[in-house]
């Protein structure tokens, strides 16, 4: 049975994987306040970083999440951004970490 929560890490980045999951979880409380605020430029920001981060630590849902959430941002779309958010916690909520 293949559980698709499960994501494999290089053994090498044990030591690095937490912090880099808990820096999304923070960066997810940011993003909802660039939101209230409407600072579309510091939502992109952070998008960007997520998209080019995500697959160079093995995540490559956060890259997808972060190049959506980007395209939202351009766009000006809150609602757009907004539900990449919750999309994003919903995944590190989820997500299984294994090392091999």
């Amino acid at each position: 049975m293949v559980n698709n929560n499960v994501v494999v890490c290089d053994a090498d980045l044990d030591d690095i994987i937490p912090e880099y999951l808990e820096s999304k979880r923070e960066e997810c409380v940011q993003l909802r306040e660039q939101a209230e605020q409407g600072n579309f430029v510091e939502i992109y920001t952070i998008a960007h970083g997520m998209k080019g981060s995500g697959g160079c630590y093995g995540f490559p849902a956060i890259t997808d999440i972060g190049r959506d959430m980007e395209i939202a941002a351009k766009a000006g779309n809150l609602a757009d951004v907004l539900a990449q958010v919750v999309v994003l916690e919903a995944y590190l909520g989820r997500i299984e970490v294994r090392y091999e």
